[in-house]
């Protein structure tokens, strides 16, 4: 149904309902008496003379929000709050409701209010944080700079950092020569130029969430394969975000 049609079936029910209201309160004026409103099954109806009519509710349009306040921090966040230019909170019987969504939204609700019973989203603020290609091989530079740029400081973050920066290819060629036909043996493989161990999982703090709070440290799969590649495969079924949340 269309708006326009939506209002013309709300006015047609109020004069409808203002017509019975003033029928009936003739009605009563000549026969002194007055109708009851009886509730059946959660609506409202009057009895007089043995006639029910429903009483008739007249749903009022919704009221139109203000722009969502937008941050992108928490402490950007918590200062809209406490600054309160809008006056929001300034009435202390009104409690909103601050909701943590998950790893990198946060919103700030009002109580329930008007005739729909609806909640309205003051302020919202999102975690900007960087794309982590997890499950994926990458040249031993490419993977070093995301682990120093988007990785939290730890001990075994500096020996994944050693690890890799001590891998290299090694290629060897094998060739036999009968002055006729040549037999050519290669070798490939991937090597380390030092001795470093890292047990795997290994754990790992990526910046994944606010970047106010302690990043969730959780275990990762390291492997490299025979072009000296290394990646990252996440090994906690994505158990760390119920930690960050």
């Amino acid at each position: 149904m269309s708006k326009e049609n939506m209002m013309v079936a709300t006015a047609e029910a109020a004069r409808a309902e203002i017509e019975y209201l003033l029928k009936a309160g003739q009605e009563m004026q000549l026969a002194k008496e007055a109708p009851k409103v009886l509730e059946i099954n959660g609506h409202s109806y009057t009895a007089f003379r043995g006639n029910l009519q429903r009483v008739q509710t007249v749903k009022p349009d919704r009221e139109e929000k203000p722009d969502v306040f937008e941050a992108f921090s928490l402490g950007g966040l918590v200062d809209f709050i406490r600054t309160d230019v809008d006056g929001l909170f300034a009435d202390p019987e009104v409690r909103h409701i601050v909701r943590v969504v998950d790893t990198r939204h946060v919103e700030v609700l009002t109580p329930m209010h008007g005739f729909y019973k609806e909640r309205d989203a003051v302020a919202r603020c999102e975690a900007l944080v960087p794309k982590i290609p997890f499950d994926t091989f990458m040249g031993v530079e490419e993977f070093q700079i995301m682990l120093q740029s988007r990785f939290a400081d730890s001990v075994n973050r500096a020996l994944v950092l050693q690890l890799s920066g001590s891998l290299r290819s090694e290629q060897t060629n094998q060739i036999a020569d009968d002055g006729v036909s040549q037999k050519v043996t290669i070798n490939r493989g991937v090597a380390t130029a030092d001795d470093v161990t890292v047990k795997n999982p290994v754990v790992l703090k990526p910046l994944r969430t606010f970047y106010e709070v302690d990043q969730p440290e959780s275990p990762f799969i390291l492997r490299f394969n025979e072009d000296a590649e290394a990646a990252l495969f996440e090994g906690d079924g994505g158990a760390w975000k119920l930690r960050a949340v």
